[in-house]
């Protein structure tokens, strides 16, 4: 379980940098990556 939240927060705090530094684009597609990765989670669990 640990190894595979890495990822999720690994995003999430890029996602938080690029939003404080207004980086739209690429925050997005973080957001983007980081639903996709719930995504994929939910449907192993």
């Amino acid at each position: 379980m640990k190894t595979a939240i890495q990822p999720y927060l690994r995003l999430k705090r890029e996602a938080m940098r690029q939003m404080l530094t207004g980086d739209v684009e690429r925050y997005m597609r973080t957001l983007r990556l980081l639903s996709d990765l719930r995504g994929r989670s939910r449907a192993i669990a």
